[in-house]
């Protein structure tokens, strides 16, 4: 495989001088052995000076997926609550589409976790989204480092192996899709944190009341289930995704209570907004930059035909 070193900066947006398959190749064989590897480690996620330690393992079971994902102390014991919101298996598939927004650049062998492995760049060509670092075990293709980049260049949230042990290879075997696991989202989609909501209720194909005037270059957008409070209210929530492949923003609208406000928060990659448009709370969330959900809403419009 030939090897290419490639600068890690967005100070260029335009088409890396650098561009190789082999980097694009390389992360579809990480997500085929992060679904159908077994291995157990030590997964640290860095974000906003705060650092969080998970007890993580992945085996097949009867053809089935299980993994386990336990958070721990400072001190190594476990922590007291469960952790409901980290899987490294759900990696998006990655496709060709995306070439069109990202450049897939290899970068330089690094050495995480004590095991080498090759740094993958996905370089978006706007500024409508944040370059990915991955760095790739070499022997086993198992993702051991994955880190977001801000437009200043900075590392905006990590998650990197301190300790990873390959337990047996069942990558000749069929692997269920069913999983059955601790953690529901994946790894790079685990700090959305949407409302409390049920997904009891309505169907993907209702009549569609919003759409976007203009929609970001590279992303698509689809209706999912209409949703109620989980607590039982009336209030219906439609919940629409709009994603690259890659990146992905949830927007969530429901009526407007009264003295509700418009909020805006970031937590490490992730941004929520909530603005108000034609007496609905429009949510937006996602690990893209603010801009870019502020944009979506702008162009975002009710129609009621």
């Amino acid at each position: 495989m030939k090897k290419v070193i490639v600068l890690i900066c967005l100070a260029s947006l335009s088409s890396p001088i650098f561009a190789d398959d082999d980097a694009f190749n390389l992360l579809n064989k990480m997500t085929q052995s992060l679904s159908q590897m077994s291995y157990k480690g030590t997964l640290v996620h860095v974000k906003n000076n705060d650092v969080v330690t998970l007890k993580v393992s992945h085996t097949i079971e009867s053809g089935e997926e299980v993994e386990r994902v336990e958070r721990l102390n400072e001190d190594g014991t476990p922590y007291s609550r469960k952790v409901t919101n980290y899987s490294l298996s759900k990696l998006p598939k990655f496709n060709k589409k995306m070439q069109a927004v990202y450049s897939f650049d290899l970068g330089a062998i690094k050495k995480i976790a004590a095991r080498p492995c090759q740094l993958v760049v996905a370089r978006p060509k706007d500024r409508m989204r944040y370059l990915q670092k991955f760095c790739v075990d070499t022997e086993t293709s198992l993702l051991l480092d994955y880190t977001i980049i801000d437009k200043s260049h900075k590392p905006i949230e990590q998650f990197m192996f301190t300790d990873v042990e390959v337990l047996e290879d069942v990558s000749a075997q069929v692997v269920s899709p069913s999983i059955s696991i601790l953690g529901s989202n994946s790894l790079m989609s685990n700090t959305v944190s949407q409302p409390v909501l049920s997904d009891k209720v309505a169907k993907a194909d209702e009549k569609i009341n919003w759409k976007l005037t203009e929609t970001p270059t590279g992303f698509s957008l689809r209706k999912a289930p209409m949703m109620k409070q989980a607590q039982g209210e009336e209030i219906e929530t439609e919940h629409y995704i709009l994603s690259d492949g890659l990146s992905s923003v949830s927007i969530f609208i429901s009526e407007q209570t009264p003295n509700s406000k418009e909020t805006s928060t970031s937590s490490g990659a992730l941004n929520v907004i909530t603005y108000y448009k034609n007496n609905f709370a429009v949510t937006l969330v996602g690990a893209v930059p603010k801009e870019t959900l502020k944009n979506i809403f702008n162009n975002l419009q009710y129609t009621s035909e």
